[in-house]
């Protein structure tokens, strides 16, 4: 995700991960992506994979796929 003011919803993956491991996952993550909070359409912000806007200034805009598993289905 990128934040945009010209964002929309997208359909997202919840997943739990233990507090304790959480360092190590983070650090394990390769730029451009990052972590950082993503509002839920239920006001709820929750740490989430972002990616940094300056790697995505050539890429596709897929949102109005309404999902990345939409998205690779669509690849398929």
């Amino acid at each position: 995700l990128v934040r945009s003011e010209h964002g929309a919803a997208i359909e997202v993956e919840l997943w739990a991960m233990p507090a304790e491991e959480l360092g190590s996952f983070v650090e394990a993550i390769p730029s451009p992506l990052c972590i950082g909070k993503v509002e839920l359409a239920d006001g709820r912000l929750l740490s989430g994979f972002l990616c940094e806007p300056e790697a995505v200034k050539d890429a596709r805009d897929i949102t109005a796929l309404g999902s990345w598993r939409a998205y690779l289905d669509s690849e398929r």
